[in-house]
């Protein structure tokens, strides 16, 4: 629409002004910087006014625009209606720039003598954004006026759909954030504060990049029905990278404040956060990965502007670093094994060649396409790469808590950790016992409990001197309970598949189902009206039954059949049940199938072949007969056969609907047509007479332990969340001119 694309261009030459007059006024010229900031509220408020005006198409149901005609419908719920606006790729860069936008508010505030350069650089992402958006406008108009849109892909309509995006992209937008004050205290050759400054918005972007990875993780396993929460997805990857590098840089801007070192590698890790997040942005859009991701967005003729601005910024930035790099000071980090600082150094080593090496994989399609075929890692790769780090990280975790800045003599080490290794090893020889026996999860089972028993310890020991100041413990905390269930749950995760006839009993890990049926529309059909369709299958144990009701439908929207998992949680592991196909019987032993025109399928020895439709006045007066002109071969006999659906209003002639096939004893009968899909329904009658039931192929796994994965998760997002505050408190507390 005319006003979201006017919007878009003011708030474009707003954010340009905005960011001369910051850079201009950057060396002491105050009116400068006052006309930077009156710009910058303008910026925001035409930024603002687009974003709203969006929602409010999508809330109205504009359909002549192409971007809410190919995300909505009328029929969608409120909260999916909203999501829609972060379902594609347009929206989710104006969500970006809306959040970058409120974001800038902050240290427009409170940026001290860094305030100029670093909104002035701050502005330029925004730049950057704005200008995605004016070549690939998500105001653009169709040719045409749809009476209805397209829909909400079923895959997005889903809680976790109107969370997960918006968490994401505040952790994309505020990563921003300290990439502008590293590159403004380069600029300005001063590097004394900037840490103060950066370290809350490293922080929040640690807390809104690791919640929306594990929101999206729970998603997966909630929704897709694989019973799996990360499948090392090159797009699951792009957020994943420089997330690891957010964590090294947190600890790195830790030392530098505390002990004076890392300053060069902190300067280096915040550029290299942003410069990651732009490629993310260029992996998950361009469409390069198309091939090889469930997730890649498709190419909106935008790739050249991304490619564009990831070399402008990765040149500047760091041609920046090098030309100031002699000029910073260097303080050598201790090399003593027995203090917090040493075993900071080792994480954020440690943390940056698993990010390396996932950065790699994850490349992979790109890397191998310059010397010839595209191709993808597997699974494996990444396991055997980062099971071994999270093995290191883990024991770091777990000493962690007994070294603190001073160096701390060994015997005294020594007394403060056997009992940690006590409690570990006894935990993990129960963990044996209740048949965790391959050694290197053994292995790996030891150092998340030496990294669980160690921080807790350090928790209790600690409340005393107040909430604000274990956020670091209680984020290790949850690391430890994170790793306990990730192996247990992954490894040890035990599935079988069954076949359930209708009204028929199988048993299952000490359970038995029964499936009892379908609620809802039939699957074949009526994609429109089955989307709630449940399969019943009861479950009984020591006497005990409840009903299940997992989901199975045909999504029009991705013409495939959608899966949706049932999961009943219990203290100890998570019995999951994911429907794997429906095979619809017959009481009279038919067989249902539907067949689209041009399409040809075998069925009970017979190949069919749907040619077209045959429409046909009724011979015996008004009304209309249409047929499905098939041709069916059996055992090297071929026929074309036309059964018929005779329509007088709602009435149907069902004699005529019925033809005999290829040796005369069966029939088939011609059930439902869709015209608008050129599809039909059909029906095989067999000759013999026993019944044909429905039968469920339905997959039984049982996740031992993945609740503590998942309040691992819960504690660590806590743990990260008390960090920011306790950092953002730091710099209100501390007097700066603004």
């Amino acid at each position: 629409m005319i006003l979201g694309d006017i919007c878009l261009t003011l708030a474009f030459i707003f954010a340009l002004f905005s960011s001369l007059l910051f850079f201009v006024g950057a060396k002491d010229k105050e009116k400068f910087l006052g006309a930077g900031r009156k710009t910058y509220y303008i910026f925001l408020f035409f930024t603002s006014l687009a974003t709203f005006y969006l929602l409010y198409l999508f809330l109205t149901h504009h359909f002549e625009v192409e971007y809410v005609y190919g995300y909505s419908s009328s029929d969608l719920p409120l909260f999916y209606l909203i999501s829609s606006f972060w379902a594609g790729q347009e929206g989710t860069f104006l969500l970006w720039l809306f959040f970058g936008a409120i974001l800038g508010i902050f240290p427009l505030k409170r940026s001290g003598i860094y305030k100029g350069y670093v909104m002035g650089f701050y502005l330029l992402v925004q730049i950057f954004l704005l200008t995605l958006l004016l070549k690939k406008s998500p105001f653009s108009l169709l040719t045409w006026f749809p009476a209805e849109g397209r829909g909400l892909n079923p895959l997005l309509q889903d809680f976790w759909m109107v969370i997960h995006p918006p968490i994401i992209f505040i952790g994309y937008a505020a990563l921003a954030i300290p990439f502008s004050y590293a590159l403004a205290a380069l600029f300005r050759d001063k590097y004394e504060d900037w840490v103060r400054f950066a370290l809350p918005w490293v922080a929040l972007s640690c807390l809104t990049l690791g919640s929306g990875i594990f929101i999206g993780g729970y998603w997966a396993y909630k929704v897709l029905g694989w019973g799996g929460y990360w499948g090392w997805d090159p797009v699951e990857n792009a957020s994943l990278v420089p997330w690891l590098l957010c964590i090294a840089l947190v600890h790195g801007l830790l030392l530098e404040k505390t002990k004076g070192s890392m300053r060069r590698t902190n300067f280096l890790l915040a550029i290299l956060c942003f410069l990651l997040v732009l490629y993310a942005t260029f992996l998950t859009r361009s469409g390069v990965l198309g091939d090889f991701s469930v997730h890649s967005f498709a190419d909106l003729g935008i790739n050249a502007y991304l490619i564009l601005f990831m070399l402008f910024f990765t040149l500047f930035s760091f041609g920046l670093f090098i030309f100031r790099l002699s000029g910073i000071r260097y303080v050598e980090a201790t090399k003593n094994l027995l203090s917090g600082e040493f075993l900071i150094f080792l994480a954020i080593t440690f943390l940056s060649v698993s990010a390396i090496l996932v950065l790699l994989g994850t490349s992979a399609p790109i890397i191998t396409k310059l010397f010839g075929q595209a191709s993808n890692v597997s699974t494996a790769y990444y396991v055997n790469t980062q099971l071994p780090l999270g093995i290191i990280i883990a024991s770091l975790l777990g000493f962690a808590p007994f070294l603190g800045w001073k160096e701390i003599r060994w015997k005294d080490f020594k007394k403060a950790v056997i009992p940690v290794l006590v409690i570990s090893s006894f935990l993990t020889i129960l963990s044996f016992v209740l048949k965790a026996s391959i050694f290197v999860y053994l292995i790996f089972m030891f150092v998340s409990f030496l990294a669980l028993v160690g921080n807790l310890i350090a928790l209790l020991k600690r409340t005393k001197a107040g909430l604000k100041f274990l956020g670091g413990y209680l984020t290790h905390f949850g690391v430890g309970l994170m790793l306990v269930g990730i192996i247990t749950s992954s490894g040890y995760s035990r599935s079988v598949k069954i076949n359930l006839p209708e009204k028929e009993s199988k048993e299952a890990f000490g359970y038995k189902f029964t499936y009892l049926g379908m609620e809802g529309d039939t699957l074949l059909l009526n994609p429109e009206e089955n989307q709630k369709n449940a399969l019943k299958v009861e479950v009984e144990k020591s006497g005990k039954s409840f009903i299940t009701r997992p989901r199975f439908y045909f999504s029009q929207y991705n013409q495939s059949y959608m899966r949706v998992p049932y999961i009943k949680v219990n203290l100890l592991n998570d019995l999951y049940l994911a429907p794997l196909e429906l095979k619809e019987g017959d009481e009279t032993g038919g067989n249902l199938f539907t067949i689209k025109k041009g399409e040809t399928k075998e069925i009970e020895g017979y190949t069919i072949t749907f040619v077209g439709f045959d429409i046909s006045s009724h011979e015996m007066g008004e009304g209309m007969s249409v047929g499905a002109i098939l041709e069916v071969t059996h055992e090297k006999e071929k026929m074309i056969l036309t059964p018929t659906v005779v329509m007088e209003g709602v009435e149907e002639d069902e004699a005529r609907s019925m033809v005999h096939l290829p040796g005369g004893k069966d029939h088939m009968v011609l059930e439902k047509i869709d015209a608008d899909r050129k599809m039909v329904m059909l029906n095989l009658l067999l000759e013999k007479e026993e019944q044909a039931k429905n039968l469920l192929v339905l997959e039984v796994s049982k996740k031992p332990l993945i609740n503590v994965l998942w309040l691992g998760t819960v504690l660590i997002m806590a743990g990260l969340l008390i960090t920011t505050y306790r950092r953002t408190k730091e710099i209100k507390a501390t007097k700066n001119s603004s």
